[in-house]
């Protein structure tokens, strides 16, 4: 299978940022907020826990389908992961840019000569090795 794209992080998303992480005094002054629950206004750290099922919400669509699909799936994480903005955390104390914490992989295989069987959508979710 070939990937049709790949993204960097889909859930964290990386903007112009400072090249230094945040101080841990910013950072623990910040409201830490467990998914699912409602987060404050203003700014706060989601905390990702591992274990709780984490809803993943799938959209396939668009001009040359006749019918799409929306459908919710769930996922769970081997460690928790705290996130704020494009930074990523495991301990809510030491962070990292999101995208050297966490890679992502997205493929999309739909039926043809080359695949024909049912099309399919991999998302592969690592966790990087510390450099």
């Amino acid at each position: 299978m070939r990937p049709f794209f790949v993204i960097p992080i889909a859930l964290l998303v990386t903007g112009c940022a400072s090249l230094s992480s945040p101080s841990a005094e910013r950072m623990a002054a910040l409201p830490v907020v467990t998914f699912p629950n409602q987060p404050p206004a203003g700014d706060f750290i989601l905390k990702l826990p591992a274990g709780q099922p984490i809803p993943l919400k799938v959209v396939i669509g668009g001009s040359l389908l006749a019918k799409g699909t929306v459908e919710t799936l769930t996922a769970t994480l081997a460690k928790d992961v705290y996130v704020h903005r494009h930074w990523a955390s495991e301990d809510g104390k030491t962070w990292v840019r999101a995208r050297d914490l966490v890679g992502v992989n997205l493929g999309l295989s739909l039926p043809s000569d080359a695949h024909p069987r049912p099309g399919e959508i991999t998302l592969i979710v690592n966790r990087k090795p510390a450099g």
